[in-house]
């Protein structure tokens, strides 16, 4: 493997100091303000798309969680597919950036076009649904796919990674705080007391800010170490995907990552019903996600001395495990408010530290494709956590919806074996899947090895 250069070229120089060049914080704050922009998107679907379909737009809870289940199982093979396509590009601006030029307009239009309530019969409703939830699926995955991806583009650098991964957590936070604390007063105030209008006005609000803030990303962003192939060289598209599943700290990831956003999908929409319909008090719905959004705000904040301290691996598995307890400790809250609150503050603190982790940690499953294999693959390692964040949100929420079906929830006639229902979910859901991702971390070792992987490679460059 000691030429394994000599069928590619890299976007930068070859020895050590330009490998660990620092980054500056407006590179960094704009690196962040993609999630942010992610979020004004994505954000609207995992916290009110299930509450908006079922008590705006009229379909069967049921119905949603088989749509969210379809359509989301078609991204199963969109994510590796853009993750080779991405891996493929050449151009002018790089490998990644072009996506966020050329499709950031295009997904603020599909946003706004998901949240319109047609004047249609119901099934065809329910086809209108399907349609342009799918598109945005996948043209959301053409962009975040490609953003994400960057990071390894950007820096080499451990401790850099880190810090991107805390401007991203924070800018995940930012985004989907704004999003949990003025949606349904926007909806309120542009729609007049008209919810089918209100809420595709705020989503086009949400929409403009993103395509901005996705612009910003391409401007301020570069990439450093990107990996292109030479003419004539074979893509091996299948080989690289045989050692995508064969590199273990990849596999142990991807799988823990889809047990976060399963309990991410879950929690966030059941969490409205919960305030409205088991609290009581309809406003709550906005201080919980606001309390949630922004723990990962604070959480991405503290989390790059933290994770310095103690490693990707041990700093994350060292809030996950506090976030587990927490979740377990919210169960005997119940209906006391205030305490609640501020327990679902510390719990969701603490998944911010553990999303920068992971952000982290999917670079140095990277550079572990490139010390083992010869190839970065980037865009196609990246897809894991693209689809477990599309995939694992929208079956959290199926698995939601399905539930509150089989309990007999009707908005019209809220019942006990409902509010049961709504309490059942959202204590199990926090504690289940917080637990299953715990689980696979245990086996990850690749931090014990991953400064001697760096040193091997950069040898390897300067030959």
């Amino acid at each position: 493997m000691s030429n394994f250069l000599t069928a590619r070229s890299l976007k930068a120089n070859q020895n050590l100091n330009t490998r660990t060049v620092k980054i500056g914080v407006m590179e960094k704050v704009s690196f962040g303000l993609g999630d942010t922009a992610s979020n004004f998107i994505w954000g609207m679907t995992t916290s009110y798309l299930l509450f908006f379909y079922t008590d705006v737009y009229g379909i069967s809870a049921a119905a949603v969680g088989t749509l969210f289940l379809i359509t989301r199982i078609l991204d199963a093979i969109s994510n590796p597919v853009m993750g080779i396509i991405v891996d493929r590009t050449k151009s002018k601006y790089g490998k990644a950036r072009p996506y966020l030029l050329y499709l950031s307009v295009p997904l603020g239009v599909l946003s706004v076009l998901t949240f319109i309530t047609p004047d249609f019969s119901y099934s065809g409703k329910l086809i209108y649904a399907y349609v342009t939830y799918f598109f945005l699926g996948i043209c959301y995955t053409a962009i975040n796919l490609p953003y994400g991806s960057m990071l390894t583009m950007m820096t080499q650098d451990t401790n850099e990674k880190q810090q991107l991964g805390s401007y991203r957590t924070m800018g995940m936070g930012l985004g989907a705080t704004i999003v949990a604390f003025c949606t349904l007063p926007l909806v309120d105030f542009l729609g007049k007391g008209n919810e089918q209008l209100g809420f595709p006005l705020t989503m086009a609000i949400y929409s403009i800010l993103g395509t901005v803030m996705f612009f910003l990303v391409f401007k301020n962003c570069k990439e450093r170490y990107t990996e292109y192939k030479e003419v004539g060289e074979k893509h091996e598209t299948g080989k690289q995907v045989i050692n995508m599943f064969k590199n273990k700290p990849w596999v142990l990831l991807a799988v823990s990552c889809l047990m976060q956003y399963l309990g991410i999908g879950a929690v966030s929409s059941i969490v409205i019903y919960y305030a409205q319909y088991v609290l009581q008090i309809p406003a709550m719905a906005t201080v919980l996600l606001v309390v949630v959004n922004g723990g990962n705000f604070l959480g991405g904040l503290i989390a790059s001395p933290i994770l310095k301290r103690f490693g990707n691996r041990n700093g994350n598995l060292l809030a996950l495990g506090g976030a587990l307890i927490s979740f377990i400790l919210l169960v005997f809250l119940g209906k006391q408010v205030i305490p609640f609150t501020i327990l679902m503050l510390i719990t969701y603190i603490l998944m911010g530290v553990s999303f920068a982790a992971i952000y982290a940690m999917l670079g140095d499953t990277v550079d572990y494709q490139e010390w083992k294999y010869g190839k970065k693959s980037e865009s196609l390692l990246y897809s894991s956590y693209s689809f477990a964040s599309l995939f694992g949100i929208a079956v959290g929420s199926a698995l939601v919806g399905y539930a509150l079906g089989w309990a007999g929830y009707d908005p019209n006639a809220i019942t006990d074996g409902s509010r049961n229902a709504i309490s059942l979910i959202l204590f199990t859901s926090g504690i289940l899947f917080t637990a299953l991702q715990i689980l696979p971390l245990l086996f990850y070792k690749l931090d014990s090895y991953h400064g001697q992987i760096l040193n091997e490679l950069n040898n390897r460059r300067r030959k």
